[in-house]
């Protein structure tokens, strides 16, 4: 009976050590048998990403290169696919890695998804109007990712802080996902957060006026007051809401100005058409807000006062 035992825990330490040294192989750097040359392992990779230390890994990602973080992105380790997703848009050759986030952008994993709609934000951000050729990435990859980000923000279904990282992404690169942007589609959301995000990132300019007059008669008040703040940005130097066929459809945006639930960076916007204008009412919400305004609000107020004294 004590052989037994004896040969029993001989044995449970034999494979105890057995798994330390698999353990402590996947440590170490290894070498490519294609290349000949060494591969760091994904552990400092997985460590600084879950420390949140952007700083760590940004080095390690750099020491490991864009080919073994690519590889990282294919791991079966969920750790490691996450770290090379963080990893990714620290890189400088980082676009690089674009083919590869890809198809991780319609992983049914949440958080690997949502993961990757941040590393492919950041990466078409930071590449925008630089040539994909210079990188040899197919602009096809590209214009697949502009794709993929659009459809995700369409998605009532996805979780909002995703939806936004794509609607965000599809702002961040106007030239590149250019044929992706519909923000028509994201205007007509049962979410508010998103049809706002639409009016702030994916109406350019030179989008149709009655767009942003549409979405200023939004019912929720943070989205008209998004698009009260473009209106007045489209004004350009006149600072007056652009003429529009029927004027009574434009909302006063003394009233956006003032609703409830407005947001601060929203009112400011508004605030150079309303000092502008020769409306009592707007006079009046300009009064409104310099006595119970946050603290931005009547800050900018100030300046566009000391401004206009200074003329």
């Amino acid at each position: 009976m004590m052989n037994c035992t004896i040969r029993i825990l001989g044995l449970g330490l034999l494979a105890s050590l057995a798994l330390a040294g698999v353990a402590r192989a996947a440590d170490r750097a290894t070498v490519n048998r294609h290349t000949g040359l060494f591969d760091l392992p994904t552990t400092d990779l997985r460590k600084a990403s879950e420390r949140g230390d952007r700083a760590e890994l940004a080095r390690v990602a750099a020491r490991m290169g864009p080919a073994r973080v690519a590889r990282a992105l294919q791991d079966a380790d969920r750790r490691t696919v996450l770290a090379g997703l963080d990893a990714a848009p620290l890189l400088s050759s980082g676009i690089l890695l674009l083919e590869g986030i890809l198809p991780l952008l319609t992983a049914s994993d949440e958080t690997i998804r949502s993961h990757a709609v941040a590393a492919a934000a950041a990466l078409l951000a930071a590449s925008d109007g630089v040539s994909l050729a210079d990188w040899e990435v197919a602009g096809e990859t590209a214009q697949a990712t502009c794709q993929a980000l659009a459809l995700l923000a369409a998605k009532e279904a996805e979780p909002m802080a995703a939806r936004l990282l794509a609607i965000q992404g599809l702002a961040d690169a106007p030239a590149l996902c250019a044929t992706a942007r519909k923000p028509a589609e994201l205007l007509a959301s049962r979410q508010p957060e998103i049809r706002r995000a639409a009016v702030l990132g994916l109406l350019p300019s030179s989008a149709p006026i009655a767009a942003l007059i549409a979405a200023a008669q939004d019912h929720d008040s943070g989205v008209a007051a998004a698009a009260g703040a473009r209106l007045c940005e489209r004004s350009g130097k006149n600072q007056t809401v652009p003429k529009v066929s029927a004027p009574s459809a434009v909302p006063p945006l003394g009233r956006l100005a003032l609703a409830e639930g407005a947001l601060p960076e929203d009112i400011i916007g508004m605030l150079p058409c309303l000092a502008a204008s020769a409306d009592p009412a707007d006079r009046k919400a300009i009064e409104e807000l310099q006595a119970g305004g946050t603290t931005a609000v009547r800050e900018a107020i100030q300046r566009l006062q000391e401004k206009a004294v200074s003329r």
